[in-house]
């Protein structure tokens, strides 16, 4: 069975918000972000900046789910699961925080 990887600290309600030491920029459908404390830069593709988006808006990552369900092709499991995963990659690197 896919589920959401154990080192999110919570499930579809989490909340997130983007980190202040970052800078987000779009350029077409992609979205390039500036991490301002460790000078590195990072990439999301179509799919990860709508992500970001959604995150910005303080969307749940249940409703950031529904989301991409509604324009792709994806379960909402599915969905979970890979979000749950960039998510996790963008709080390890410190992109992003829990609220």
């Amino acid at each position: 069975m896919n589920s959401v990887p154990s080192t999110l600290a919570a499930g579809p309600e989490t909340k997130l918000r983007v980190s202040p030491r970052v800078y987000a920029r779009a350029f077409g459908d992609e979205i390039v972000l500036l991490d301002f404390r460790e000078g590195e830069y990072f990439g999301l593709d179509a799919i990860g900046a709508e992500i970001w988006r959604r995150i910005e808006a303080e969307a749940t990552l249940g409703q950031v789910a529904d989301g991409i369900v509604e324009r792709y092709d994806v379960t909402r499991e599915t969905a979970l699961r890979d979000i749950a995963l960039l998510v996790d990659a963008m709080r390890q690197k410190g992109l992003v925080e829990a609220v």
